[in-house]
C-alpha cells in the first residue's frame, strides 16, 4: 500500500499558515474532524498527547503527527504543505513545512502503522518532497506521491 491509498484531494491542505507546532495540529485536526464527523478537541487532544510523548518530526522539514482515535473505522491522512516552516523540536533542528497527519483506529490490522511506513518513505526522497513543496493543487500534490514509486512492503 501506499500514502496515496490513504488519500483523496479533500485530505490535501496547500497554503497552511501557522506560527507554530500546535496552531498547525489545530488545523489538521479540524480538517480531519470535517472529514470523519469525530470532534476536533478530542483529535487535537489525542494528536498532542502523542506529541508529548517525543516530536514526530522525522528531519529533512518533514513531519508525521499521528494517533490512534477509539471512534475512527478506517485509517486517514492528512497532508499539509505550510506557507513557512515552524519550529517542530526536530532532531535535526530544521522546522517543519510539510506534515502529514495519520488517525486510524485502534484495531485496524495496523493499516495506520503501514500508513507511517509509507510516509515516512515517501518523506525520505528528497525529490518528492521538493515536489510536494511546489505542488499548485491537490491533485498535482497526489500525482507526486503516485509518481514517487512508493509501494508498501
Amino acid at each position: 500500500m501506499s500514502i496515496i491509498d490513504y488519500l483523496t484531494a479533500d485530505q490535501i491542505m496547500l497554503g497552511v499558515a501557522g506560527s507554530s507546532k500546535k496552531q498547525v495540529i489545530e488545523q489538521l485536526a479540524e480538517r480531519a474532524a470535517e472529514l470523519t464527523g469525530l470532534c476536533q478537541r478530542s483529535l487535537f487532544d489525542i494528536v498532542m498527547r502523542r506529541e508529548r510523548l517525543g516530536s514526530t518530526a522525522i528531519g529533512g522539514g518533514n513531519a508525521i503527527p499521528h494517533a490512534v482515535h477509539h471512534n475512527l473505522t478506517r485509517t486517514i491522512g492528512i497532508i499539509a504543505v505550510l506557507t513557512d516552516p515552524v519550529d517542530f523540536d526536530a532532531q535535526d533542528r530544521k522546522p517543519v513545512d510539510i506534515v502529514c497527519l495519520v488517525i486510524g483506529p485502534p484495531n485496524a490490522d495496523s493499516d495506520h502503522l503501514k500508513c507511517l511506513a509509507s510516509v515516512a518513505r515517501s518523506f525520505r526522497e528528497v525529490a518528492t518532497c521538493d515536489q510536494l513543496r511546489t505542488a499548485k493543487t491537490p491533485t498535482e500534490l497526489l500525482r507526486c506521491l503516485g509518481n514517487a514509486g512508493d509501494v508498501a512492503a
